[in-house]
């Protein structure tokens, strides 16, 4: 597993634009203590929704939903999407060029490819580490956090985002609002 942390700058004097305001913090902080769930307060115009879900009892967020049923491809589908030497390789996987539209049968590898670059905790990863964030450092001014994580292991390969916990849902939200990106965190 690989874990590429990044977290939330709290603004002082002379601070870098991208800073959360320590006034905000404190009162995200005071929010989960007294209702036990973040504060999300979301763009004006929202374009789209961030979900927050809980998968195997840690957070992780998602663009769409993590629970939807793989899509079913047939093997040229599979090939031209995720690995186009298939279609040389086509003896190795045990077929006929006649048999390329017919569904792919090995849904393990499928869902394997289609975690790494379509699902939705991947779509995630790929916009919030496309965002300016803030900055990737520790210290006394950084706050919450969230760590992107390549996973792989015997059940599986996938990528995903997940929050240190409630509280820094409550920064990322102020945090994509700052930017403008329209993106609204929704606590399931």
């Amino acid at each position: 597993m690989s874990i590429n942390r990044r977290q939330f700058l709290l603004s002082t004097a002379g601070a870098a634009v991208g800073a959360i305001i320590p006034s905000f913090y404190y009162r995200a902080l005071e929010h989960f203590e007294r209702f036990e769930v973040p504060m999300l307060v979301g763009p004006a115009r929202v374009t789209q929704d961030l979900l927050v879900v809980n998968i195997n009892e840690y957070l992780e967020l998602s663009l769409g939903d993590p629970y939807a049923d793989l899509p079913t491809l047939s093997y040229r589908e599979f090939f031209e999407q995720y690995e186009p030497e298939g279609f040389d390789e086509l003896s190795s996987w045990g077929l006929l060029r006649s048999e390329l539209d017919q569904p792919m049968l090995d849904s393990e590898y499928q869902m394997d490819m289609w975690l790494l670059r379509d699902g939705p905790t991947a779509q995630a990863y790929r916009l919030l580490k496309s965002l300016d964030l803030g900055p990737s450092l520790d210290g006394p001014n950084a706050v919450g956090g969230l760590d992107f994580r390549t996973e792989a292991n015997m059940v599986g390969s996938w990528l995903a985002v997940c929050p240190e916990d409630e509280v820094s849902l409550s920064l990322l939200q102020q945090r994509l609002t700052d930017l403008g990106t329209g993106i609204r965190v929704v606590w399931t």
